[in-house]
């Protein structure tokens, strides 16, 4: 059954490269106006001006999902261009330091945070105050492996990525009888301008990965867009594991 977005306003933050531009043009083609929202306004407009030279609508509105401010603005910026909104995701996220805890300094937990965890609740507390206007919709959090299990070295990312589930599952249980259905994608080791730029990294990884390669941002943006969509319609509070049996590797 093919996915249809039409009539239907997204928005999604941390869209400027890799997984969120998947999503956007993947949602875009589907027939959704999607408001665009990244830190880099270069990389957003370029995504914008590509997006409307294929005959879909899509709006760039550079800002820092670490300020609530700029948040409201964009998702504010969404609506009055297009008219209210329906659909969501939330991708911006960022890695941090690696080092033990002891080590790794305040400011580097705090930002990690900031972009992680308080950036996604930013999101949904201003995507659901919009939904309850246009009588429902959905949101996906990406979120990722390390979500269910840790990595190593890196305690604030590994944190966020935990603390993001539970936000997640609350929203989803706190507005189910509202219309609003809230849940989680969470990525394994996927092919990123970041993955790109560590091939010696990458070629490691794809040895212990059990289907044998690294995914493609495309194979997140469809679970996002079946997730969004009404085909799962009866499915709110979820973990999708994208990862290629990548949390299997060691069983």
């Amino acid at each position: 059954m093919e996915i249809s977005f039409k009539n239907k306003v997204a928005f999604v933050a941390g869209a400027s490269e890799g997984i969120g531009a998947a999503i956007a043009k993947t949602l875009a083609k589907a027939g959704a106006a999607v408001g665009l929202m990244a830190r880099r306004a270069e990389p957003l407009q370029k995504l914008e001006k590509e997006i409307k030279e294929a005959g879909w609508e899509a709006l760039s509105i550079a800002g820092d999902v670490s300020k609530p401010e700029d948040v409201e603005r964009a998702i504010t910026a969404t609506i009055e261009k297009f008219g209210g909104l329906h659909l969501a995701v939330n991708n911006a996220a960022i890695s941090g330091e690696f080092s033990l805890l002891h080590e790794q300094t305040i400011d580097n937990w705090r930002k990690v945070m900031s972009i992680n965890l308080d950036g996604i609740f930013y999101g949904m507390k201003y995507e659901v105050a919009a939904m309850l206007q246009s009588g429902g919709g959905s949101i996906v959090n990406i979120g990722s492996v390390e979500g269910h299990t840790i990595l190593p070295y890196n305690t604030a990312y590994t944190t966020s990525k935990h603390g993001l589930a539970g936000l997640t599952q609350t929203a989803a249980k706190d507005y189910a009888r509202m219309r609003i259905r809230v849940n989680t994608v969470s990525p394994g080791v996927i092919k990123t301008p970041l993955v790109d730029s560590q091939p010696e990294i990458s070629g490691k990884m794809t040895e212990v990965i059990p289907i044998g390669r690294i995914g493609d941002p495309q194979e997140i943006a469809n679970t996002v867009a079946f997730l969004l969509s009404d085909l799962s319609s009866y499915t709110t509070g979820a973990d999708f594991v994208v990862d290629g049996a990548y949390l299997l590797r060691g069983v």
